[in-house]
């Protein structure tokens, strides 16, 4: 189901050194919500900037997000990732991996690909969100005593994402 407005959802990354709680707010880049969108991600420390591989369009508004993004924020002050999602539709691809790998190396950015709708590759997104924000910021992890943190890390340092993000992603 596509993202509709704004959701929140939080998630927990088990590093080796540390556990990391990301507060995540998806805004789904939908054109109508752009003006409300500055507010969520003021005081953020990492941002996904997600388009569709499958849709040029969604590519290029990932670069106007970027442009945004980047009239809040210094360059070291936030970890960026552009993700390209819907791997699963690789036939009816219309940006190759070249072209935006080429483009978040221009810019600085991490570049990962995933498909939400078969979790390809999306545990991985926020693990290097996690660790790149911990080792940019010295991120405080969280407690080890925190009972919320021993129950949802495992010992490979996985985690289950709670979020219906199968839908429409641009």
């Amino acid at each position: 189901m596509p993202t509709v407005g704004c959701s929140f959802f939080t998630q927990l990354v088990c590093l080796e050194t540390a556990t990391i709680k990301l507060e995540i707010w998806d805004t789904a880049g939908q054109e109508k919500y752009h003006s409300v969108c500055r507010l969520y991600y003021r005081g953020a420390n990492a941002a996904l900037l997600v388009y569709d591989i499958a849709r040029k369009a969604t590519f290029a508004r990932a670069k106007q997000w970027l442009r945004e993004l980047e009239k809040e924020f210094l360059h070291d002050e936030i970890v960026i990732v552009l993700v390209g999602n819907k791997t699963d539709l690789a036939a009816q691809r219309e940006v190759t991996f070249e072209e935006a790998e080429e483009f978040a190396k221009s810019r600085s950015l991490i570049y990962m690909e995933t498909s939400a709708k078969s979790n390809h590759h999306v545990t991985e997104v926020f693990m290097a969100v996690g660790k790149e924000t911990q080792s940019r910021r010295k991120v405080m992890p969280l407690s080890s005593k925190d009972p919320t943190a021993q129950e949802s890390c495992d010992k490979s340092g996985s985690f289950k994402v709670t979020a219906d993000v199968q839908g429409s992603v641009s």
